[in-house]
């Protein structure tokens, strides 16, 4: 059994009659020396040996010592809200213990004890206490007055005293060494037990949709090969992990139990995660960009091989025996929601494990069998390429997103030499069906707009998104969709001036004032700048007056927000203005004219004057 000799020596050492030193347990936090010295103590117990057992985490002073070692002794009698604290603990202690508290040889006149029938040795006879004291380094004393506390129950009261500690913490400090070799006789270092520790942490868990039984019993060597890789031996981190996962697994998992391979797919990559974010490596989440930084040093950069192998991508490659072929479900954006932000999105992990290999069957259609082609055969490759490659030739792709990414994954096979097609030809051929199916309004502009802008985290290219190939892609959509956003931009300014001849106030509001639900935001996109001035003039003069409170008053406060790229509308306003009192001039006495005049020159002539305002503080800056 791991660390039997530990505590056959301390029941040896327990067992002399007068020692002269300290036994030091030391290991890393997280190592399980405290779970080690608990196991130990209910063995103390059994054997009837009595011990005070203090942890000096947080312990700032030698008074509060004192009152833990009451709370041990006597837990019945003493009461932190009414009797034995402080000076007074510090009188009985010394009563038994026969301990110079004060460090001047004598008694402290000023305590006067007075407990009536009862004598401080009935109260506290420790002649045959052992004393534990754990988290050593924690401890707020400074560390070498501490050890010379420590020391006098050793040397001159011959008590046998048990620390526990992260010894690396202790060398920090000047002095400790020599300190220990007058205190310290016997250091034991405390390995790790792991499996001992698993089985604990499983008694732990809620187990409300049997976890333990279905999965983390069946998996529990391969979750410590893992944790043995990681080089953690921080306990913690195991127990917390095992805690994280069964939430994951009630929230997510439960509704995929019956595709094991799946769950082990998804255990291991939320183990190895878990493992090197608790050790600070949050890196090991941008996995994907690492692997390309990699490539790109070995064959780009002028770095020697060695100088490649240094990089994260290869530790950690090497610390877990990874393929360079690496292929997670869950994409890199939703793991860090999980596992950084504690944030699972149902919906969406649903989705990307729904999607995966592990839901294939023979109705799966092709493109998404060969999304996994790493694990495919040669002759099985062939024969889905070459239906994907058909079906896409035919234009038979007509869901955006499907689209995008089945063009992202045969441009990326074109790249990695799998595909023999001319590279100019396939672009081109991606191009001509792109265009094709938006002429045939089986694409909608504001549909792919939306998902482009909202939702590229969605985006099923994820893990195209860094490749050439996808960003010539990428770019040549971006150009197209921004060509029809002009064209759009253009008709929609139209609309304007529709609105207001039909006096269709609620739409004008909507197009000028802005609505956060449309697709594109005319707030803070100019839109009057694509205006036909006589036309919009002309609708103005022959509308209401209502209508010409509504389109002055939204020029009015049209630039008090967000006006940087708005101020392109300047010269339409002025333009606007003009007409607007050239035509007063000739129109006076009329209603119709003092209407024009009160609702929208006046307020353009405010717009104009904010717009210049901005124009000097922006050219001061």
């Amino acid at each position: 059994m791991q660390n039997k000799h530990i505590k056959e020596f301390l029941n040896y050492y327990i067992g002399l009659p007068n020692p002269q030193y300290a036994v030091l347990l030391k290991g890393k936090w997280g190592s399980g020396k405290t779970h080690f010295i608990n196991e130990y103590k209910n063995e103390l117990n059994k054997n009837k040996q009595k011990y005070i057992y203090v942890s000096l985490y947080g312990i700032t002073s030698y008074d509060e010592i004192e009152t833990k070692f009451l709370e041990a002794i006597h837990p019945t009698l003493y009461n932190k809200k009414t009797i034995f604290a402080g000076k007074i603990a510090k009188q009985l202690l010394k009563a038994t213990l026969k301990i110079d508290w004060d460090g001047n040889q004598q008694e402290n006149a000023e305590i006067e004890v007075k407990i009536p029938d009862l004598k401080p040795e009935d109260l506290l006879n420790t002649k045959y206490y052992i004393l534990i004291f754990d988290d050593l380094e924690r401890c707020s004393i400074n560390i070498i007055n501490l050890l010379g506390y420590i020391n006098f129950f050793v040397e001159h009261q011959s008590y046998k005293v048990i620390l526990i500690a992260n010894e690396k913490e202790l060398k920090k400090t000047k002095k400790y060494k020599t300190i220990k070799e007058k205190l310290i006789g016997k250091t034991f270092e405390f390995k790790t037990n792991s499996s001992l520790a698993y089985d604990s942490f499983l008694i732990e868990l809620k187990n409300e949709n049997r976890v333990k039984e279905n999965i983390l019993e069946k998996q529990k060597s391969n979750i410590l090969e893992l944790f043995e890789k990681s080089q953690s031996n921080n306990l913690r981190a195991l127990r917390q992990t095992l805690l994280d996962f069964e939430r994951f697994y009630d929230e997510v998992l439960v509704n995929h139990q019956a595709k094991e391979e799946l769950i082990k797919d998804i255990l291991y990559w939320f183990f190895v995660f878990s493992f090197e974010i608790r050790e600070g490596n949050n890196d090991i989440l941008d996995l994907q960009k690492l692997s390309e930084e990699y490539y790109y040093y070995l064959f780009f950069e002028e770095k020697t091989k060695e100088d490649a192998e240094k990089i994260k991508f290869k530790l950690f490659l090497n610390k877990y025996k990874l393929s360079d072929r690496f292929d997670v479900i869950i994409s890199f954006d939703l793991w860090k929601e999980i596992l950084l932000n504690s944030n699972i999105q149902k919906e969406e992990i649903d989705l990307a494990l729904r999607n995966s290999k592990y839901y294939f069957d023979k109705n799966t259609p092709s493109w998404k069998k060969l999304s996994n082609f790493y694990n495919l055969e040669d002759k099985e490759f062939k024969e889905l390429l070459e239906d994907v490659y058909k079906e896409f030739y035919k234009n038979n792709y007509k869901e955006y997103k499907q689209f995008k990414f089945v063009a992202s994954m045969l441009l990326d096979f074109q790249q990695k030499d799998l595909f023999d097609f001319k590279k100019d030809e396939l672009f081109e051929l991606v191009k001509t069906n792109f265009t094709v199916l938006f002429d045939e309004k089986i694409f909608n502009f504001e549909d792919i707009y939306f998902i482009e802008n909202e939702f590229s985290a969605l985006d099923a290219n994820l893990r195209y998104r860094d490749k050439e190939s996808f960003k010539k892609l990428q770019k040549y959509i971006d150009d197209f969709l921004e060509e029809k956003k002009k064209l759009k931009l253009k008709n929609d300014s139209k609309l304007i001036i529709q609105c207001i001849k039909e006096k269709n106030k609620s739409q004008l509001l909507d197009l000028l004032e802005g609505n956060d639900i449309r697709i594109i935001n005319y707030k803070y996109i100019p839109i009057l700048s694509q205006s036909n001035i006589h036309n919009l003039f002309d609708a103005l003069i022959k509308t209401d007056c209502i209508t010409m409170h509504y389109f002055g008053g939204i020029i009015k406060g049209r630039y008090n927000h967000q006006t940087n790229e708005l101020l392109s509308e300047k010269t339409t306003l002025q333009n606007l203005l003009d007409k607007i009192d050239e035509y007063l001039e000739k129109n006076q006495g009329k209603l119709s004219s003092y209407n024009l005049k009160k609702e929208v020159k006046e307020n353009i002539e405010i717009a104009l004057k904010y717009i210049e305002n901005i124009e000097i503080q922006t050219n001061k800056v």
